[in-house]
């Protein structure tokens, strides 16, 4: 069992709370992504705010799941699984920064994310409409004084993917501003290993690096299949990616 000195001198193990403090005090969050991991704390603490971060198993984070969601229901909330995801998300992401860092043995297993009704927002495409546009870029024309090795449906599908997986800013993918640091071939690397040299994570597709335009925050992120394919789709004898 991981335990930590605390400035009394006696030993304990580390709570929820004290474990989202360092998680914020050593990631760069905006303050608005922070009073979402707040909101949660207060629903794990009306669960149980006496349980520690090393004691949790897959029973224990299923029960808190499941605290939130009919939690959400009694509330009427409109997409209850998608409440309760969302403190899963976030849980996940502070118990594997805990796994990272040492403070505990062993990352649990989470239990699969609940149903729930996919809408879209306001100012976002729902998954119909994206799949539509997507295969539209097969039938979009070569541009004038396009002089690209490929057409340009094809670096819109890959542009599409990325903002499908990972939610990247457009200033991510292309450079509309000047300070805009779009990803390029030497931000990608097909090793197994994360290129940061600190993540124990693997990933047989490679991996992906890109900087946060509003924050500058740095991310290093595993491709999966479909994002692997499409970004190799891009290569021609000119670019050697890491």
């Amino acid at each position: 069992m991981k335990q930590c000195l605390v400035a009394t001198g006696h030993i304990m193990t580390l709570t929820l709370k004290e474990t989202l403090r360092r998680y914020f005090a050593n990631c760069n969050h905006s303050n608005s992504t922070k009073a979402e991991y707040r909101s949660t704390l207060k629903k794990w603490e009306c669960w149980n705010a006496d349980i520690h971060i090393d004691e949790l198993g897959r029973k224990e984070i299923a029960d808190f799941l499941d605290h939130v969601f009919y939690g959400a229901v009694e509330k009427k909330g409109e997409n209850p699984g998608r409440t309760a995801n969302k403190a899963r998300e976030q849980l996940r992401a502070v118990m594997s920064w805990a796994w990272e860092n040492e403070m505990i043995d062993s990352l649990p297993r989470f239990p699969k994310p609940k149903k729930q009704r996919t809408v879209a927002g306001r100012h976002y495409l729902t998954t119909s409409e994206l799949n539509c546009l997507y295969f539209a870029t097969y039938k979009m024309k070569r541009p004038r004084g396009w002089e690209a090795p490929f057409a340009v449906g094809k670096y819109w599908r890959c542009a599409l993917v990325l903002f499908f997986n990972y939610g990247l800013d457009t200033g991510t993918v292309w450079p509309s501003k000047r300070h805009h640091q779009p990803i390029r071939w030497k931000h990608i690397s097909w090793n197994r290993n994360c290129p940061d040299g600190q993540s124990k994570e693997k990933s047989r597709w490679g991996w992906l690096y890109y900087r946060r335009v509003k924050t500058g925050k740095i991310f290093y992120r595993p491709m999966n299949r479909v994002v692997h394919t499409h970004v190799k789709s891009l290569m021609h004898n000119a670019v050697q990616p890491a």
